[in-house]
């Protein structure tokens, strides 16, 4: 805000996001967390593979820096790569405005040793301070995913 400003101007953009102070403490419940999978069930077998999409709304009255960590079972022979090696997978989202959500896809992924029945998906958000290192708050949601068979 100095002299500069006002002949260059400020986008709206700016002027929205320097109202609202960024948190610097913890909310009991700063955000809702929601998962909906593209379809209803993962088939077991080769190259099967589903989209989880992950929303998160920040629903407190501040800025919110926030990432958000997805893990499966270990052991499970579902993953998030095509191999199924990897269980666990973090997504930085970034900053959320107050009312605002954000939405992103993870997919997952079965393989030949993937057993029908169902699987515990936990997903955790952090709201973090200045930076990924520090967190402020966390919340966590576990979603269940069906394996059935692939055979026709």
């Amino acid at each position: 805000m100095g002299v500069m400003d006002f002949f260059l101007g400020k986008s709206k953009d700016e002027d929205a996001g320097a109202s609202v102070p960024m948190a610097t403490t913890p909310v009991h419940k700063p955000f809702s967390v929601s998962a909906k999978f593209d379809s209803l069930r993962l088939r077991t077998g080769r190259n099967s593979k589903i989209m989880m999409d992950v929303g998160v709304t920040n629903i407190s009255s501040q800025k919110q820096l926030v990432s958000v960590d997805v893990s499966l079972p270990q052991r499970s022979n579902v993953g998030f790569d095509v191999n199924c090696n990897q269980n666990y997978v973090e997504k930085r989202v970034g900053e959320i405005m107050p009312g605002a959500t954000s939405t992103f896809s993870v997919p997952i992924f079965a393989n030949n040793l993937t057993r029908e029945g169902s699987y515990t998906i936990e997903i955790n958000a952090f709201s973090h301070y200045l930076d990924y290192r520090k967190v402020l708050s966390q919340m966590k949601k576990k979603v269940a995913l069906r394996a059935v068979s692939g055979r026709q």
